[in-house]
């Protein structure tokens, strides 16, 4: 796929070499003699994606070209390196929060990036998917099935770099009895995310699958009577303890999305999940 610099500034360049690569290309080449700040802005883009990198550069042309072999890097593995790095944020952010400690936050919220690198690896094959046959099922998942769960994962980060930065803005440490309810909070809503992801990438049963979005229903019903309970205590930091308690909220129905996707797989093909749990 060939853009030409002359039409774009550095920002739309970068904006353009990312739009490439999730749409498939293999090899993106910016031509038009691009200048100092065209050719940063094509580094830059790459360096943001997984599995691409700048093949030749001239002043005439930028060229990058993908390296990645889909087949060494599968989707379920992906995956799973979304949701390891995904939940291991969340933790660490609402540990920064409780804490008060800015600084941990910050370090949180710089690793976004990782995730939203192999969101975007994810969302490039499910863009190819609809261009190209599919292989056989990946445990009765299909590309958009993964990307679906992917985008979840993706939101939970956004959510992690939410609490850290509110980390940085509470100016002590909240009571014990709010720092462990919104504690016990959190926990639960990323073992709701666990739970679903393996569940809907593993034997995707419907049974479980349905327990699953049962439990998480009764803890996003358990947030609201902790956040009655903040407003009616009136915190100094109530209304930066209230973000975080949101963030918590939206990664557990962010779970029971995940579970969803699972339930839609198995379903697919027959009330029982009997096909797609085969596969």
């Amino acid at each position: 796929m060939s853009l030409s610099a002359a039409r774009h500034d550095p920002t739309g360049i970068e904006r353009l070499v990312a739009a490439a690569y999730v749409a498939g290309a293999d090899v993106v080449r910016v031509d038009g003699a691009p200048d100092r700040a065209g050719r940063a802005a094509v580094r830059d883009a790459v360096a943001g994606l997984v599995g691409i990198e700048i093949a030749e550069e001239t002043e005439e042309a930028v060229v990058a070209r993908t390296m990645l072999d889909v087949a060494d890097l599968p989707p379920t593995r992906t995956l799973e390196r979304m949701a390891d790095r995904t939940l291991t944020m969340h933790g660490d952010a609402v540990a920064a929060a409780l804490a008060g400690d800015g600084e941990a936050g910050g370090r949180v919220r710089d690793q976004d990036d990782d995730v939203d690198r192999l969101f975007g690896l994810l969302s490039r094959e499910f863009q190819r998917s609809l261009v190209e046959v599919p292989a056989d099922g990946d445990g009765g998942l299909t590309p958009f099935d993964h990307y679906a769960v992917a985008r979840q994962l993706e939101r939970v980060a956004d959510h992690a770099t939410k609490i850290a930065e509110a980390a940085e803005a509470i100016a002590e440490p909240p009571a014990d009895p709010v720092a462990a309810d919104l504690d016990r909070l959190a926990t639960d809503a990323r073992a709701t995310v666990e739970r679903a992801f393996s569940e809907t990438i593993g034997e995707c049963d419907p049974r479980t699958l349905g327990t699953a979005i049962a439990d998480a229903e009764d803890l996003l019903e358990e947030a609201r009577r902790v956040d009655r309970e903040l407003y009616e205590r009136s915190l100094a930091d109530g209304y930066v303890l209230a973000t975080v308690l949101d963030s918590i909220t939206r990664t557990a129905e962010y779970g029971i999305n995940v579970a969803e996707v699972g339930l839609r797989a198995a379903l697919r093909d027959g009330p029982d999940g009997s096909t797609a749990g085969s596969a």
